[in-house]
């Protein structure tokens, strides 16, 4: 994460920063003038001024009330920018996502990437929400060290003495634990991945008989994540107890000086009580400090593993004036896609007309899926210019390439809500989302479910059976109303009757918009419908053009068509 990044998620939050810091400064003033107003009182007994006494006492009492309610106040803001800080995050984290390569994503386990999205925002936002109180607390140290000089000279130096070496001591040991946490870190994203590998693994440990062998991994994997995480905590433990005892000590001298002040009558009762009180702040606020620096440390994991999330992210489009009158004209113009070396499109070249039902072919692992990958924008080329209506994709932002193009893909995934839901998201009509199913031909088999279009759809869609699967991910292309619908293997998957049902409709639509199928599917390249065929062979074009043509003018894609 770039400063620039952060600089922008806490200038969106700053009016709750605002009122963190007021309320955080009341808390620490009352906290502050609470033992004033006591030893006032401890001393107006001393010398018998009861009505003195009883003011004080009252006064003491109001504090302490105000106290308690800016309190409350203080905690219902830290929930208030904790919440927004965290949904900000989450919202560039998610922006950073989508506008990262699909390259770029493999790179991280599900583990990696789910402990950034939750953990590491997590631990981003807690650390600017109490950062505010912290600086208020720090405020309030050097008040106090202040006020013992007021008090008396000596006792100034020994407080501000314990507060620089106390300070010393804990940046001295922070980058110490700081190298602990970070090897702890690692451990953690390692045991989890584990967890979710030993769980997608049962039906090979049962098959295998292989349960002490995951035992064993999963033994060694927690004792090397506990080994380090006992370290950090004893560490953190250990540097805690020290600067404390510090402070104890020289809590007790300062207590003894002003017990000899007292006797030479340089100093009253009350004072004394101040002295006692405001060193077990001191003991509080620089427990605060260890914290904060705890949290530092915490973050700057956090950051390193956020910005592997957000290296690559491309941060801007272009935008193209024109996008509204897309015909649907696509160029390859010479793309280089995957490694250069082995690249999954070699120098690809061709051109698909609007209006038009084209057809993608090939053997598996002749680059097909590529040319989806590059339109969507899931990767970018390393050569090459991939245009639509003679604009290069780049230039088209974002929200504006999603209303233009929209794919079936081969695994189409849902968010984890209802059928209803997942469709609305697309179409606010819900009357026309029941004529379009009725059309596909699915909108019996979803009222036959419990729930009907308030069933939940699993995420991987494997509570439903495989053609309304695919026919829901067809539906949601048609609800987008895009100019270019692309269809990854989507109707090899299909019953041969839905799969000719969907074709009647991309038949109607024809006029409209540019179709892209893959398939390696022999009766669907021969269709009548099909205006264009594109074949490709060790991720180069072998041949484009009409079927029919084809077969008899190009013996290489004969060939290749006869053993698809």
């Amino acid at each position: 994460m770039t400063k620039k990044d952060n600089k922008e998620v806490l200038l969106q939050n700053k009016k709750y920063f605002v009122i963190k810091f007021i309320s955080s400064l009341f808390i620490r003033i009352f906290l502050l003038l609470i033992p004033i107003f006591y030893s006032y009182s401890i001393d107006s007994i001393t010398m018998g001024n009861f009505n003195q006494a009883y003011i004080m006492i009252i006064m003491f009492f109001v504090f302490f009330m105000l106290y308690r309610v800016t309190e409350v106040i203080n905690q219902i803001t830290y929930y208030k920018l904790y919440s927004a800080l965290y949904k900000t995050y989450l919202k560039l984290g998610l922006y950073k996502t989508c506008n990262n390569s699909l390259y770029s994503l493999s790179r991280f386990s599900m583990s990696e990437y789910s402990n950034i999205m939750s953990e590491d925002f997590e631990t981003m936002s807690d650390y600017y929400t109490t950062l505010v109180i912290r600086i208020v607390e720090i405020m309030e140290t050097i008040y106090i060290i202040v006020y013992f000089f007021t008090i008396n000279i000596m006792i100034g130096y020994l407080t501000l003495f314990i507060c620089l070496a106390v300070l010393f001591l804990l940046l001295y040991f922070n980058s110490i634990i700081a190298r602990t946490n970070n090897e702890r870190k690692l451990r953690n994203d390692k045991r989890i991945s584990l967890f979710q590998e030993l769980l997608l693994s049962v039906k090979e440990i049962k098959g295998f008989n292989i349960l002490d062998v995951a035992i064993d991994r999963t033994n060694k994997t927690v004792d090397d994540y506990v080994k380090w995480n006992n370290k950090l905590n004893i560490d953190k433990y250990n540097l805690k107890q020290v600067s404390l005892g510090l402070i104890n000590v020289f809590e007790f001298i300062c207590l003894f000086i002003g017990i000899r002040l007292i006797i030479s009558g340089n100093m009253t009762i009350g004072v004394l009580t101040i002295i006692y009180s405001y060193y077990t702040k001191l003991g509080d606020l620089f427990l605060s400090i260890i914290t904060l620096f705890e949290s530092n440390i915490n973050v700057k994991v956090a950051r390193l593993r956020i910005h592997k999330l957000f290296q690559y992210a491309t941060v801007n489009y272009g935008e193209n004036e024109n996008a509204t009158d897309v015909k649907g004209n696509i160029e390859f113009k010479n793309v280089l896609y995957g490694n250069k070396n082995h690249p999954f499109l070699n120098k690809v070249s061709f051109k698909i007309k609007e209006k038009t039902i084209n057809v993608i072919t090939g053997p598996t692992g002749s680059g097909k899926v590529g040319i989806f990958e590059l339109l969507l924008r899931y990767n970018r080329q390393h050569d090459g210019k991939i245009l639509i209506d003679d604009v290069d994709i780049k230039e088209y932002d974002s929200k504006t390439l999603s209303n233009i193009l929209s794919s079936v893909r081969r695994d189409p995934t849902f968010f984890n809500i209802s059928i209803k839901d997942n469709l609305s998201i697309f179409e606010s009509n819900f009357e026309n989302i029941i004529s379009l199913a009725k059309e596909l031909k699915i909108h019996d088999y979803i009222m036959s479910l419990d729930n009907g279009y308030d069933t939940i759809l699993e995420t991987n869609g494997s509570n439903i059976n495989t053609d309304v699967k695919y026919l829901l991910a067809i539906m949601r292309v048609f609800l987008n109303r895009p100019k270019i619908m692309l269809f990854d293997e989507t109707f090899d998957f299909l019953s041969k009757d839905l799969a000719n049902g969907v074709l009647d409709t991309l038949k109607s639509l024809k006029g409209d918009n540019t179709i892209l199928i893959i398939s390696k599917s022999k009766s669907i390249i021969e269709m009548p419908i099909v205006d264009n065929v594109i074949m490709l062979n060790e991720n180069k074009i072998v041949a484009t053009g009409i079927h029919e043509e084809l077969l008899k003018s190009n013996k290489e894609y004969k060939k290749i068509f006869n053993k698809l």
